[in-house]
C-alpha cells in the first residue's frame, strides 16, 4: 500500500503515480544491449541451453531475467527462479522440486525421483531455471545444477538454465573446482551501463510514464543525475525519486540541480561521484 503522503505529493504534480518509482512497464528502456539480451534469453529457453548473464551491481540483471520471465508463454514453458544464494546443494534440490509442485523429500534420491517425475509431467513444456545471484552459491549448489544438468542424458538437456552474476562471476566458473559447470556455457552476455543519452532517456520516460512531461525535468538536473548515476539503471532510478521527492516536498513544480544535490547527499551509492574518504574511514592516523 502507498503513503498517502506521497500520492498526496503525486498529485500535486499532476504524477498519476510517484516518478521513478519502477512500478510502470512504460518505466523500462529497451536499449539494444537490452533487446539482444531478450533475443539470447529466448534462444537459450528454446534449446534447452545454458546462459551466463552477467555485469555490475545495479546494471539490471534481475529486472531483465524477470521481465523476460514474465513475458514467457504459460504454454510452453515452466519457470523456476532460485535466488536465495544461502541454499546448500540438497536444499537447492528441494526448493526445485517444490517449485515444481511436488513435496520435498529429505533425501537426495527421493528429490531425484521427485523431479523427475515432474519433468515428465511438464510433457512438451520446457522448464527454465533462473539463479540469480549466482555467484554467492555455493560450489556444491551450483555442482548439484549441473548434475541435473544432465538428468535424462543423452537424450537432451534437462531444461534451460540461466546464470546470473556479478562480473567476478566468469572468472570464478574458470577455475578449476567450476571448470565442468563453465563447459557446458552455452553463452555470456555482459550488460554494460547505459550511455547519458539513453540515461536521459530513461528519465525522460519515467515521467512520461506517470502523465508528466520532459520539461518537469531542468536540463542541468538531468544531466547531473546521468553523471552521478554513471550509466546504473538502479543508481539512476534512486537518485532521480530522491530528487523528485526533494521537489516536491520544497513545494517546487520542476526537478532542479538544487534537488539533484539534495538526492546525492542522501543515496549512498553514488557511483559517478568519487567521494573522497576522511582519514578515520580509511584507518589512517591523520598525524602520519
Amino acid at each position: 500500500m502507498k503513503s498517502p503522503e506521497l500520492q498526496r505529493l503525486a498529485r500535486q504534480w499532476g504524477a498519476t503515480d510517484i516518478p521513478f518509482n519502477q512500478t510502470s512497464a512504460a518505466e523500462w528502456l529497451d536499449t539494444p544491449e537490452i533487446l539482444h539480451a531478450r533475443r539470447q534469453l529466448e534462444i537459450t529457453a528454446a534449446l534447452k541451453s545454458t546462459l551466463l548473464v552477467s555485469g555490475p551491481n545495479g546494471i539490471g540483471k534481475s529486472a531483465l531475467a524477470g521481465r523476460w520471465l514474465r513475458a514467457l508463454d504459460a504454454r510452453l514453458y515452466s519457470v523456476a527462479s532460485l535466488t536465495q544464494a544461502t541454499l546448500s546443494g540438497s536444499s537447492l534440490l528441494a526448493t526445485l522440486v517444490a517449485k515444481l509442485g511436488k513435496a520435498p523429500s529429505f533425501r537426495r534420491e527421493g528429490n531425484l525421483q521427485r523431479l523427475e517425475s515432474a519433468l515428465a509431467e511438464l510433457e512438451h513444456r520446457t522448464l527454465v531455471v533462473v539463479l540469480d545471484e549466482a555467484q554467492n552459491f555455493s560450489h556444491a549448489a551450483l555442482e548439484e545444477v549441473r548434475l541435473l544438468l544432465g538428468l535424462n542424458l543423452p537424450d537432451q538437456p534437462a531444461f534451460a538454465f540461466v546464470l546470473l552474476g556479478d562480473d567476478y562471476l566468469l572468472g570464478t566458473l574458470q577455475l578449476r573446482n567450476h571448470r565442468a559447470l563453465f563447459s557446458r556455457l552455452a553463452g555470456h552476455l555482459r550488460l554494460g551501463p547505459w550511455t547519458q543519452p539513453q540515461s536521459l532517456q530513461y528519465l525522460e520516460s519515467a515521467l512520461r510514464a506517470v502523465g508528466l512531461t520532459p520539461g518537469h525535468l531542468e536540463p542541468a538536473a538531468g544531466e547531473l543525475l546521468a553523471s552521478a548515476a554513471a550509466g546504473l539503471p538502479r543508481s539512476l532510478s534512486l537518485l532521480a525519486r530522491a530528487a523528485w521527492l526533494a521537489a516536491a516536498t520544497a513545494g517546487d513544480s520542476r526537478l532542479a540541480p538544487v534537488h539533484v544535490q539534495s538526492a546525492l547527499a542522501q543515496v549512498p551509492c553514488v557511483p559517478g561521484l568519487q567521494r573522497p574518504v576522511c582519514a578515520a574511514q580509511a584507518g589512517v592516523d591523520p598525524g602520519s
